[in-house]
Formats: C-alpha cells, sequence, structure tokens
C-alpha cells in the first residue's frame, strides 16, 4: 500500500510529466512547426535582396510601359493596381501594397504570431523572418521593419544566435519530432 507521501509525489510527477506532454505539443500544432534556428540572413544587404518591390520596379521587371490615361491615374491615385506581373508584392507610390493572392497565408488562431510581439518574445525572430524578410514586404522606409529587422540582425550576432523557428505553411505542417515520435516510427539512426 502506498503511503500518502508516495501519492503525493506521483501525483506531482504525473503533473510535470503532463505539462510537458502539453508543451511539446503546442510547439507542434496541426499547421505549426517550431524548432531551434540559426537566422537565415546575417547582414542588411542580404536583407535587401529580399525588400518589396517598387511599382517603378515592377513595372521594369514586367516591361510595362504605361499609357497616358494610366500615367495620370498613376499620378492622381498615387497607385496603378492590376498593371504589373504580380509574382511577389508591389509597393505602389502611396505606400498601398498589391500582393499576389494568398502570397501569405492567415495565421492560425492559436499561433504566437497573432500576439503584438518583441525581440524579448521567442516568437519575433521568425517573424521577422517569414512574415517579412522571406515573404518579401521589407520596406527600408518603414522605420518599424527597419528596427524590427535590425533587431533579427543582432541577434544573428549574438551570443545565442539560435531562435525558435516558428512557421506557418498554410497547410499541415508535421514537426519532425512529431513524426519521428509517432507510434512505430523509427528515429532516422534506426533506433
Amino acid at each position: 500500500m502506498l503511503k500518502r507521501t508516495q501519492i503525493q509525489r506521483l501525483m506531482f510527477l504525473f503533473a510535470i510529466g503532463g505539462l510537458f506532454a502539453v508543451t511539446a505539443d503546442f510547439a507542434c500544432l496541426e499547421d505549426v512547426c517550431a524548432d531551434m534556428k540559426s537566422a537565415a540572413f546575417t547582414s542588411m544587404d542580404a536583407v535587401l535582396t529580399h525588400r518589396i518591390e517598387t511599382l517603378k520596379e515592377g513595372l521594369a521587371r514586367s516591361g510595362v510601359v504605361l499609357n497616358d490615361a494610366q500615367a495620370n491615374k498613376l499620378k492622381s491615385d498615387g497607385q496603378l493596381f492590376g498593371v504589373v506581373k504580380l509574382d511577389r508584392p508591389v509597393k505602389h507610390p502611396n505606400g498601398a501594397i498589391e500582393m499576389p493572392k494568398g502570397w501569405l497565408p492567415e495565421i492560425p488562431e492559436n499561433h504566437p504570431w497573432r500576439a503584438k510581439l518583441t525581440p524579448s518574445d521567442d516568437a519575433f525572430y521568425s517573424f521577422v523572418e517569414e512574415r517579412i524578410i522571406k515573404a518579401r514586404l521589407f520596406d527600408p522606409e518603414n522605420a518599424d521593419m527597419v528596427a524590427a529587422v535590425d533587431a533579427y540582425l543582432k541577434k544573428a550576432h549574438s551570443r545565442s544566435p539560435q531562435f525558435v523557428g516558428w512557421t506557418y505553411q498554410g497547410g499541415r505542417t508535421e514537426c519532425p519530432k512529431k513524426v519521428l515520435d509517432a507510434f512505430g516510427t523509427m528515429a532516422p539512426d534506426g533506433g
């Protein structure tokens, strides 16, 4: 028969085990994955290769020459949607952003990126990398984005450059840990 102190210890161990299980499962939500990673971009020059394209650059890339009516509309409205090949975001002169349909999937309700993030949040760095830089939305004229990228680059060059690499692909994402922990599977080394 178990004594009261032994039962309390068992209950404590079960509680701790449950906490770890919930934490591990949170890191592998159905459409979300988190793993430790290093920054994909380590310099402002590398970031700038993924900056948002201006309408002028988009027109040149697409080989589009505006007719007089389009030029007048652009001059009066500051934007002219639908004239460039839209395979990436384009910033118009008035600051409006034109994006390809489905360019950025909606962030799931319980995803850490839904919160207002600061550099002290573990999800901040993956948000900057995935939703600003890789998404080609970095605007060097936007002070908030410049500050966010500066913090990201500072983290990339810090003593502990790794961060939690939260992702969201817009579809089901299987975490490697969840796949390897699945019943009946084996670790890559056969163990």
